[in-house]
């Protein structure tokens, strides 16, 4: 370990701003200055090295619904070129597909194909199908303009992999594979015309263009499954379980499901029409040939009872033999279509006349049964389950069913919305290094149940847009939330993480004729509203993202800065580090100084995370003996407030800076702005 000498010497570089997405640093030459003083805070980077900063770790969510958040351009069917430029320049890795509670009601076939081919996608599903004032644009048919092959070619021009959800809450088995297949597998010179072969799935990718398998290479079943257990098929009341389930613990019902499948019961269910489980759909409209879908098929055959306005109807088997007032429907039991006459070959149900149906939902596979139809496609391919941190998902699984990694979602959520923002702040910064435990523990658990290593993936992380701060709901763009993200992911580099993911990479937050302005987002407003939390303006909410929109502009935000930096850590190896009389902030004291160090062929890198919103920090850095670096590159995340944030009219308020000095014998002293993230790289 190097000692200081009295009068150490650093040469000082004057701050020059560098154009957001400029590569290497910019040299300056300056006149040297002595260190006025002695710093009492010291970081200290010790020698060894300990695993490999892993590629995926800075990954994104992108979402199917809505264009992508803004980013994709329907004229021309292509994601606006700035936005793909945006998601290269800040370095994204890895790419989350077609969302997280998007994906439970998401159907990938109906999104290939020709544009005017595709079938719409219910974007959120029943479970979002609340009495609200914004239901009528949350929910409903939505365009499936970005599928499986958008994804896909975003992955091939960004060249970062894939991860995909498949959905487990409303879909099937046969459903995941055949998905897995389009993505994946190889042509053949013999394509196959039967669906159940890998072949015809990669001909028919093949028809759409891309006859090269696309670099998927992580899949989970389900999205959260452990907090899902009041929507899909789960929901019901059990009538069987799986064939591979073992005695059920009581209070284990929800988990034996997703884990070995089975069947529920359902009784007086509202029904839809297609792609729309709004309560609204459930009502008839009095037209003629009337068609409803259940929610959770497949029905098992004669299970049903349809109901009109509380009255039975009764099952036939074809309408062309029903009387013009015969009270009767027919029912397709695979995909739980019910068609009514028209009124000459049955009755039409009553103008506004609630339709509901009672039914047995099954057999359903589970997590055992995806597993191995989606392995039997890839092997190569690794199958994540969903319940999170169930330890009773793990027991269940024991050591003799495999899974290939573990999701986990980590948010930070401070409990109160209506304190000031500096309180607001210091309670957000509580949550990473909680976090980071629970990593561990859970890495843990697994390794005691299953009597392995299996990796964590943390799929979705950050600050969801609800809860905010009452005084700032743009909260979530701003540099604070930058903050948070960079105190995340060194606790993701020091766990060893191989994947994660922030939520979201990109969303429309700004209306084109007002910059300055946040959009009255639908979706973010109707969570709110769903969640009851009275004391959020229900006129503003605003979405998270690393790039802001609508296009075809789009600005890079504190997270994607954050992240463009921090990225610069993929492949080196982790060494330790530490901080040496740091001050803490709030109460009870939570540490203001965050250190990650690591080193690569070239050097030493050290990110400094300072997370006090009004104090600058000066510090020593201390390196290993061994090492005598004669030049230092400094590159800095900061802008003007912890709750500065970009927009179009102002696309530089928080922005990447780098600055390069010449490094004298010596301890190194540096000082660290209030609410910024710094990347020192010692050569």
């Amino acid at each position: 370990m190097t000692r200081r000498r009295a009068g150490a010497r650093l040469a000082a570089a004057a701050l020059l701003p560098a154009l957001v997405g400029a590569g290497a640093a910019t040299p300056i030459d300056a006149a040297t200055t002595a260190v006025a003083r002695v710093p009492k805070i010291a970081i200290v980077v010790a020698g060894g090295r300990g695993g490999t900063v892993s590629r995926a770790l800075f990954g994104a969510n992108l979402l199917w619904p809505y264009g992508s958040g803004g980013s994709f351009d329907a004229a021309t069917s292509r994601f606006y070129p700035g936005f793909v430029a945006a998601v290269k320049a800040i370095g994204v890795t890895a790419l989350r597909y077609p969302g997280g509670t998007t994906a439970d009601s998401f159907h990938w076939e109906r999104a290939i194909g020709p544009r005017s081919a595709r079938r719409a996608n219910e974007p959120f599903g029943v479970q979002w199908s609340v009495p609200s004032r914004l239901t009528n644009v949350l929910d409903g048919p939505v365009a499936s303009t970005v599928g499986p092959d958008e994804f896909g070619r975003l992955l091939d021009g960004t060249g970062a992999s894939g991860t995909v959800v498949v959905n487990f809450a409303t879909g099937s088995v046969a459903e995941a594979a055949d998905f897995v297949a389009y993505m994946t597998a190889r042509r053949s010179s013999h394509p196959s015309s039967d669906p159940s072969r890998p072949s015809y799935w990669a001909a028919l990718r093949a028809r759409d263009g891309h006859p090269a398998p696309y670099p998927v290479t992580d899949w989970e079943v389900g999205n959260e499954q452990n907090a899902a257990t009041e929507f899909g098929w789960r929901s019901g009341t059990v009538v069987s379980f799986g064939p591979h389930a073992p005695s059920c613990p009581a209070g284990e019902v929800a988990t034996c499901l997703y884990a070995f499948g089975g069947t529920t019961r359902f009784t007086r269910q509202p029904v839809g029409v297609f792609a729309d489980d709004m309560p609204a759909a459930s009502r008839s409209t009095g037209a003629r040939s009337q068609v409803r879908y259940v929610y959770y098929p497949p029905v098992v055959p004669g299970s049903e009872r349809v109901e009109v306005a509380g009255e039975p109807w009764r099952r036939v088997s074809s309408l062309a033999s029903a009387g013009p007032g015969a009270h009767v429907y027919a029912i397709v039991p695979a995909t739980g279509k019910i068609t009514f006459g028209g009124g000459r070959h049955g009755a039409i149900p009553p103008r506004g006349a609630v339709i509901t149906a009672s039914y047995d939902s099954g057999p359903h596979g589970g997590f055992v049964e995806f597993y191995r139809a989606m392995k039997r496609v890839d092997p190569h391919a690794r199958i994540c389950e969903s319940e999170q941190s169930d330890v009773a998902f793990l027991a269940l699984m024991g050591r003799r069913m495999p899974y290939d990694c573990v999701e986990l979602h980590e948010y930070a959520a401070p409990r109160r919305v209506d304190v000031s923002l500096r309180r607001y702040e210091e309670d957000l910064m509580r949550a990473p290094a909680k976090e980071g435990a629970a990593v561990a523990a859970l890495e843990r658990e697994v390794r005691r149940e299953s009597g392995r290593d299996v990796p964590i993936v943390l799929t979705e992380y950050g600050q969801l847009v609800a809860p905010m701060p009452r005084r700032d709901p743009a909260f979530v763009l701003s540099m604070y939330e930058g903050v948070l993200e960079a105190a995340q992911l060194r606790e993701w580099i020091d766990h060893g993480v191989t994947v994660a993911d922030k939520y979201l990479l990109t969303s429309a937050p700004f209306l084109a004729n007002d910059p300055r302005r946040v959009s009255v987002d639908s979706v973010s407003a109707a969570i709110r509203d769903y969640e009851g939390v009275p004391e959020w303006d229900p006129g503003l909410s605003i979405d998270s993202a690393m790039i802001a929109g609508p296009g075809p502009r789009f600005v890079v935000e504190p997270t994607g800065e954050v992240l463009r930096l921090v990225s610069r850590l993929s492949g080196a190896r982790r060494v330790a580090s530490s901080v040496v009389n740091g001050p803490v902030m709030g109460t009870p004291g939570e540490p203001a100084l965050l250190v990650t160090a690591a080193s690569t062929a070239h050097g030493t890198e050290l990110l400094v995370v300072n997370a006090s919103p009004s104090r600058s920090l000066r510090a020593r850095v201390v390196l290993p003996g061994s090492q005598r670096p004669t030049r230092m590159v400094v590159s800095l995340v900061d802008g003007p407030s912890a709750t500065a944030y970009n927009t179009a009219a102002h696309p530089r308020e928080v922005a990447t800076t780098t600055r390069s000095a010449r490094v004298l014998p010596g301890d190194i002293a540096w000082t660290f702005p209030a609410h910024s993230v710094s990347l020192l790289s010692f050569r």
